[in-house]
């Protein structure tokens, strides 16, 4: 993982020499990060899209064969057969792209390991737009100036990343089946975590990816729906 971080920490610092600015680089680097992981994201839309259409048809199956589970199970490989459809295929691009969101997220926890020398980033400036330290989190603003204007501050950018978050639950929960809500819950509750106890530039890192996720799914959605196989029979 050293290498990835290396690697990020080195791309992230040519940002940096260019723009002059760590906040802006934080978000030219989120940019970056989308745009290197659009080809693995794109076959995971496809997956979302393709499930979308098959789910309804799913449902029907397990009522039907709600007492059943053998006959569901032949059902459902028959139905994904139908649509040339691989339940994987989803899964393979989100694995894939794990690591390389774990090695940009390590870079952005410490920064002054992996884009500048500790000397550096001394002298970094940590303001950016209403943020007054891109190193604090909102909990250690709490703990320095109390339930105060900068704190309020503080939670824009978290509170932003909550609702994005809750915005792609709802785009992606319309791709797959209805029974996600614990792990959403869950997923929600994780990302406000992480956004209220974690420095303020990685809240904006997480926020930029989520809306870059948000809109990479409906232009794909809107205008590359996947061309579907000529079905009969709806896997009946």
């Amino acid at each position: 993982m050293n290498f990835l971080y290396q690697i990020f920490g080195s791309i992230l610092r040519l940002i940096y020499d260019f723009v002059q600015s760590y906040g802006w680089s934080i978000v030219l680097f989120a940019v970056f990060a989308k745009i290197i992981m659009i080809p693995l994201s794109i076959k995971q839309t496809k997956s979302m899209q393709m499930m979308k259409v098959i789910n309804p048809k799913l449902q029907e199956l397990q009522k039907k064969y709600a007492s059943n589970k053998e006959k569901l199970n032949e059902e459902t490989t028959k139905l994904y057969q139908q649509y040339n459809y691989n339940p994987l295929s989803g899964c393979l691009p989100l694995l894939i792209q794990f690591p390389i969101i774990i090695g940009l997220f390590g870079v952005l926890r410490e920064p002054a390991k992996w884009v500048f020398t500790a000397a550096e980033y001394a002298n970094v400036s940590q303001q950016f737009l209403w943020i007054q330290n891109l190193t604090l989190s909102p909990f250690d603003v709490y703990k320095a100036d109390g339930f105060s204007l900068i704190f309020i501050l503080s939670l824009i950018i978290p509170a932003v990343s909550v609702i994005l978050t809750v915005v792609q639950q709802k785009q992606t929960t319309q791709a797959g089946p209805n029974n996600q809500k614990g792990m959403q819950l869950f997923m929600t509750a994780f990302i406000a975590y992480v956004g209220f106890t974690f420095s303020q530039g990685l809240a904006i890192y997480w926020t930029l990816q989520t809306a870059l996720g948000l809109v990479q799914n409906w232009v794909q959605d809107k205008y590359f729906a996947p061309v579907l196989p000529d079905v009969k029979g709806g896997g009946k």
